[in-house]
């Protein structure tokens, strides 16, 4: 994974600027109540600036980077490793079967600079969408640098409803060598899901997400840091 992210930062760096004019550029911000991710919150419930640029071609290639502030941990604990920042970059390559079903394979990087000791990690992930829903997989090898790995599949559907507005509708499931010791990372293997209500407004994208999972009593977080349970998360975004 290495070695292909390697390469795919190359090609990067290659993009000529007669390939510039077969592309799109765009670029987004967001302030969210709560960054959460995948069910459990990365800000210690507190609000999140995010934004990114994103890249896509005419062949299908796209690539992007994006960032968050993060806060896993209250200073001073034990396990606290100083991360206050994330920094994804990713790209991979997105294309069409047939009209209203496509599919996108996907490498992310995932830096957290300033860290204490690396937590970075890549990620693979294969996409398909079928219409209104959409299936992916994700993979991670050496999670969280942590020498576990890392999978989580998922499954979403959007529901167009009156007055613009759509609602989301989404479940996934985490798993693989990194929950087998649930002792060590203070976590098993969940389930998380979500309903997203969502609309335009003075050129502002609006969402309103009600976020949980299932995870055992033993390791549920009612709130503060790496909180795991039901949360009402408002995000308000804008495209740039």
């Amino acid at each position: 994974m290495k070695n292909l992210l390697a390469k795919t930062l190359l090609g990067l760096a290659l993009i000529t600027p007669a390939a510039l004019v077969q592309a799109e550029i765009s670029g987004n911000v967001s302030l969210t109540s709560d960054y959460r991710f995948r069910g459990i919150s990365q800000s210690g419930e507190d609000p999140a600036l995010q934004g990114g640029l994103d890249y896509s071609h005419a062949s299908g290639f796209f690539a992007g980077v994006w960032g968050s502030n993060v806060d896993f941990y209250a200073a001073g604990d034990a396990y606290d490793n100083d991360e206050s920042v994330e920094l994804d970059i990713y790209a991979g390559y997105y294309g069409e079967i047939r009209d209203g079903i496509s599919y996108d394979l996907s490498l992310y990087r995932y830096f957290y600079p300033g860290a204490i000791t690396s937590a970075d990690y890549n990620e693979l992930s294969l996409g398909m969408d079928l219409g209104p829903a959409r299936l992916a997989y994700w993979y991670a090898e050496d999670y969280f640098n942590s020498g576990e790995d890392y999978s989580y599949i998922e499954a979403n559907y959007s529901l167009a409803l009156p007055a613009e507005l759509a609602l989301g509708i989404h479940a996934g499931h985490s798993f693989g060598s990194y929950f087998d010791d649930p002792a060590a990372v203070g976590l098993d293997e969940y389930n998380d899901y979500s309903l997203t209500l969502s609309g335009n407004w003075a050129g502002l994208d609006i969402a309103l997400a009600y976020m949980n999972t299932d995870i055992d009593a033993a390791w549920r977080i009612n709130s503060g840091h790496l909180a795991n349970q039901d949360a009402w998360v408002l995000s308000i975004s804008k495209s740039l």
